[in-house]
């Protein structure tokens, strides 16, 4: 099987389907249902198309957290397709019923918790290759100015899109945001919403399963009757498919074309939107407050009435483009440009900058005393890129990055001294080197300010069907919990730095040079040999050995058991 023609011949189907529906005539009305796809089942219990979906599951869970069934990636690589056979002879007799997800509580930036619901390793290769089905078809009927969770687009288009349309001289902003959307979305509405374009009992009622598998929530099992988990592989779609709705309720209220020029000399207000998954903005010209308050109204029936959802009384608003408003993180407004005109402007969000520092006091001091620095310095620099890489779009970034690069620095000197019980000036002399904080040789803290202004705007590619261009940046849904941070025991990097430093950065096995990131601190004699763990990490047990010979080593012990 060829997934790509697949996958393409899906893509036409529901291009199709979507002609016919929109070729009903008043005098010669048409079936909306018919043209439907057709035997998406079969699909499903494909070897082929099984193993893609495996692959693509596995390739992006290594090292993430394990759903309820306690499995994780290299043990499920052990038995890879005697389990596959397994899971798509389920699927095929129909047989198959996934586990509840388990629920993992992480912090949001508003100081909330996010409850997430993580599958199994097995639910997790079902749900890719619903996807795999689902995404091509339902990205003929997405709206251009729709951005979450789909291919080749991503948080920078609609940030980028919202200062197009400020720049064209729209005025008033609706800031909407549904309440408790992935949570509160009715069953019956994404059923209703699939059915419009599949025609296939048995896959929709493959869906329906997931939706109803339930939450373990320490260890008891809690029933699902609304809402979609986030952290499942189909959620964003399926939510994308539902607020699909409001960005054409909104598309047909708006006017385009020669008709919107009309408007334009009547003097008559116009609108326009951009969604990203549940956060949207709708950006009215030559309208009043009154208009856009009464516009607001008609969205929260429709919503109610659609979908089952409401709008978020805390952080749904409306506001003028002069006052500026938040959106993905960033404050948009209208300021001074260098030729004293008036411009539109992204600049970092002050909450984004409050949630960075408390971020960088989580890895830095908000840690167990038995942290070592250099996974101190480690954490903290991937917060730092991650921020960097979303934050250097925006028009403040270089003079927000030397602020915050300061604050970082004293962070961890702070921690440092804390942890060694040293002064400041100790700490320096020890551990200042190139401008920076660093560790062993090896470990250095980063800087935001290394992150260069990113000023280029390019628009999102079109889709295409079969190639594999989901951007996995955005699936913050997707559970990315690390199953190592679950454990919450303190990091041993200083360890491997010390041996690393000892063998000459050399794998002691085969004499590659090695760093960091290619080689591991490996126990001569098994940690299951000895007492406790600080008797199998003396310095005579541990050596430096390169990923290869580490993999080696392992099988050969696993057949001589």
């Amino acid at each position: 099987m060829n997934i790509e023609e697949v996958q393409r011949r899906l893509w036409e189907e529901s291009k199709a389907h979507k002609t016919h529906r929109k070729s009903s005539l008043p005098m010669l009305p048409t079936n909306p249902y018919d043209k439907r796809i057709r035997k998406l089942m079969d699909l499903m219990h494909n070897p082929t198309w099984l193993c893609n979906a495996a692959e693509c599951v596995l390739r992006r869970s290594q090292g993430k957290a394990s759903g309820v069934d306690k499995m994780i990636v290299n043990k499920f690589r052990e038995k890879l397709d005697e389990n596959i056979e397994r899971l798509r002879l389920e699927l095929k007799r129909g047989t198959y019923r996934p586990k509840p997800v388990r629920q993992v509580l992480i912090p949001k930036a508003n100081g909330k918790m996010r409850a997430l619901g993580i599958p199994c390793l097995r639910d997790k290769i079902v749900q890719e290759a619903i996807r795999m089905a689902l995404e091509p078809i339902f990205e003929v009927e997405f709206h251009d100015d729709s951005y979450g969770f789909r291919p080749n687009r991503n948080t920078h288009h609609a940030v980028f899109r919202c200062q197009q349309l400020m720049r064209s001289r729209f005025t008033w902003v609706i800031e909407g945001d549904v309440k408790a959307c992935f949570d509160e979305i009715s069953h019956k509405t994404i059923l209703k919403v699939v059915r419009e374009k599949v025609m296939d009992n048995k896959f929709l009622d493959l869906i329906t399963s997931f939706l109803k598998a339930g939450v373990s929530i320490k260890g008891v099992v809690h029933p699902t009757e609304k809402g979609v988990p986030q952290g499942g592989v189909i959620s964003p779609l399926l939510a994308n498919a539902v607020l699909n709705k409001l960005d054409w309720f909104l598309h047909e209220k708006a006017t385009h074309g020669w008709k919107g020029s009309k408007l334009s000399k009547n003097n008559e207000p116009n609108l326009r939107f951009v969604r990203y998954a549940d956060d949207w903005c709708v950006f009215i010209t030559r309208g009043t407050k009154q208009y856009a308050e009464t516009l607001c109204d008609e969205i929260a029936v429709f919503l109610k009435s659609e979908s089952g959802l409401e709008l978020s009384a805390e952080k749904t608003q409306i506001t003028h483009v002069r006052d500026g408003f938040d959106f993905l993180g960033f404050r948009l407004l209208c300021g001074i440009g260098r030729s004293g005109k008036i411009v539109p402007k992204i600049r970092v969000g002050q909450k984004a900058i409050q949630n960075f520092k408390q971020r960088i006091c989580d890895e830095t001091r908000n840690v167990s005393q038995q942290t070592s620095i250099g996974a101190r310095i480690y954490r903290a620099t991937l917060v730092i890129r991650g921020w960097g890489e979303y934050f250097r779009v925006a028009h403040n970034y270089s003079k927000i990055a030397g602020d915050l690069d300061h604050y970082t620095f004293w962070s961890m000197v702070k921690a440092i001294c804390r942890k060694q019980d040293i002064t400041t000036a100790q700490c320096l002399k020890e551990h200042y080197r190139n401008g920076t904080i660093q560790y062993k040789g090896v470990e250095h803290l980063g800087k935001l300010f290394e992150k260069k202004l990113k000023m280029d705007y390019h628009g999102p590619l079109p889709y295409e069907p079969g190639i594999e261009n989901l951007n996995t940046s955005d699936l913050e849904l997707e559970a990315y919990v690390s199953r190592y941070s679950e454990r919450k025991r303190p990091g041993r990097i200083d360890l491997k730095l010390t041996q690393l430093q000892r063998d000459n950065f050399q794998c002691r096995m085969c004499g590659k040079k090695v760093g960091k990131n290619t080689s591991h601190m490996d126990h001569i004699i098994p940690v299951n040999n000895f007492a406790n763990l600080d008797m199998a990490n003396q310095n005579d047990n541990l050596q430096t050995i390169c990923l290869e010979c580490h993999k080696k080593k392992h099988v050969t012990r696993k057949k001589s058991q």
